[in-house]
């Protein structure tokens, strides 16, 4: 569909603004061209909050990085609306989102409205590099992009689903053998252990599905997560993907990202102690008594917390469910998930005794453990600054996302997923090929002067602990002078 530039109106950045402002349109900009998405939002299969992060934004690497190329040549030109104004200067400027100004609680409380001006202000934060440099790493991320295209990184190997799927029927085959012919207790402990690791590797494939890196097919990966993910886990595929997608745009944002939003259990960064307002959560993340009580204990108590990760899981995907009555296939996500439960149950009604049910049941899921380990591992012990909407894509996917390194041979216990800063900057690239790909980004990142955060294992595991630590010692100092001023007062 193409359609005369003269058929268009050609908008100033102040003129953006007023728009968004004042006629309520949901602008973003890509190639230098307006798309206006009212329409769209509510079908857009990445979920409502994906693109209200990106209004008044200069979205093109987000949006080619998250799309195919089918879907922008024919989907988005019928959302067009004009083109950039950029007669003032060589490039667009991004504003900040409206959904970004409400990140406190003061926000909340005064309902501040919102002016053109503000969205122009930008919080004196526009740029952290100069024009230059950041022309540089855009244009030179998007050579890498067609560079590893050209390598083929970006077709999926369904060979390597189908060692995989063999891996999957060993762990469910020895579940199975030994619950079946238990005659000891720890016959189910095995049977658990197993159940727990098969649980964990799936997760890995789920993950792909909800990407839809698997086939392309947004009905057939949906299917096919729902199977994996619903049917025998019992978390909504839905809900992972909508959760997953607002992380990916918004990564290690306090007032923005889900999967850093874990009070009263965990804070990564003392702006959590302001009892921030989240975006995603819709309501405030208040800093409690409780919550100062745990956090200062944070860096001992994580990886018992993170035996318990996957309840969470469960749970958030129920209140997804609930909540969001217009979810894709929400009743088939729904019925799957009954499913679920009447599988597992039942296994859990074979097993003679209460207690060892109460230990089958905690066992299993305490195996997945190190798989949650990983999820946060590549995040917690990143930047969470807010350096405004221009910083580029591919060096905010740098500063806050960093990778472990591991041999080949250890690819299948952290799924090809330890590449979590390759995964960011490419996420439709098929995770078999990530390895591959972490040599050219890291040749990239020398190119044009950014880190590549790549860690050991155990060193990544240290850095995150350290940034518990560093945040529990703060809550310790402010409970400790909040002591000291009371006895003070009192005497």
């Amino acid at each position: 569909m193409n359609i005369s530039p003269i058929e268009k109106k050609k908008y100033t950045r102040e003129q953006i603004a007023q728009r968004i402002i004042d006629y309520g349109d949901l602008l973003v900009i890509h190639d230098n061209k307006i798309y206006r998405l009212n329409s769209w939002i509510k079908h857009h299969p990445g979920g409502e909050m994906a693109i209200l992060h990106m209004i008044g934004k200069d979205a093109t690497d987000e949006i080619n990085a998250y799309h195919s190329d089918d879907m922008l040549r024919n989907k988005l030109p019928l959302f067009y609306f004009g083109d950039v104004n950029n007669n003032e200067c060589d490039e667009y400027e991004s504003l900040i989102p409206p959904i970004q100004f409400y990140n406190n609680k003061n926000d909340l409380n005064n309902n501040r409205l919102l002016t053109s001006e503000l969205l122009l202000s930008n919080n004196n934060k526009t740029m952290i590099q100069n024009p230059n440099e950041h022309k540089h790493i855009i244009q030179a991320y998007r050579q890498l992009y067609y560079k590893l295209r050209f390598l083929d990184l970006f077709q999926c190997n369904y060979y390597d689903y189908a060692r995989e799927c063999l891996r999957y029927l060993f762990l469910a085959f020895c579940a199975l053998y030994f619950f079946i012919n238990a005659t000891k207790s720890w016959h189910y402990h095995i049977s658990a252990v197993f159940l727990g690791a098969f649980w964990h590797q799936l997760t890995f494939t789920a993950h792909d599905a909800g990407h839809l890196a698997i086939t392309h097919s947004y009905r057939i990966d949906s299917y096919i997560g729902i199977f994996i993910a619903n049917i025998f886990g019992g978390i909504s595929i839905g809900w992972w993907k909508y959760h997953h997608n607002i992380h990916h745009l918004v990564t290690n944002s306090p007032e923005h990202d889900p999967d850093i939003q874990h009070l009263p259990f965990f804070a990564v960064t003392t702006r959590f102690f302001q009892s921030i307002y989240s975006t995603y959560h819709k309501r405030i993340l208040s800093y409690t008594w409780l919550a100062s009580c745990i956090i200062q204990f944070q860096h001992l108590t994580y990886y018992l917390i993170m035996c318990f990760a996957r309840f969470n899981l469960q749970i958030q995907s129920y209140i997804y469910l609930y909540k969001y009555t217009n979810a894709p296939y929400r009743y088939i996500e729904i019925l799957s998930i009954v499913i679920y439960w009447f599988w597992f149950i039942f296994l859990l009604s074979l097993i003679p005794t209460y207690t060892q049910c109460f230990i089958y049941l905690f066992l299993c899921y305490m195996v997945t453990m190190p798989l949650h380990v990983q999820i946060t591992l590549s995040h917690f012990g990143m930047s969470t600054e807010d350096y405004g909407p221009c910083e580029s894509f591919p060096a905010k996917m740098l500063r806050t996302t960093m990778d472990i390194a591991c041999p080949v041979w250890l690819d299948f216990f952290h799924g090809g997923l330890q590449y979590q800063a390759v995964h960011h900057l490419f996420p439709r690239m098929p995770r078999h090929k990530l390895r591959s790909a972490s040599y050219f980004v890291q040749q990239f990142a020398d190119e044009v002067g950014l880190t590549y955060h790549v860690y050991g294992f155990v060193h990544g595991n240290r850095k995150v602990l350290n940034v518990l630590k560093d945040v529990a010692i703060q809550v310790k100092l402010m409970r400790d002078v909040a002591i000291t001023n009371n006895i003070f007062y009192h005497h």
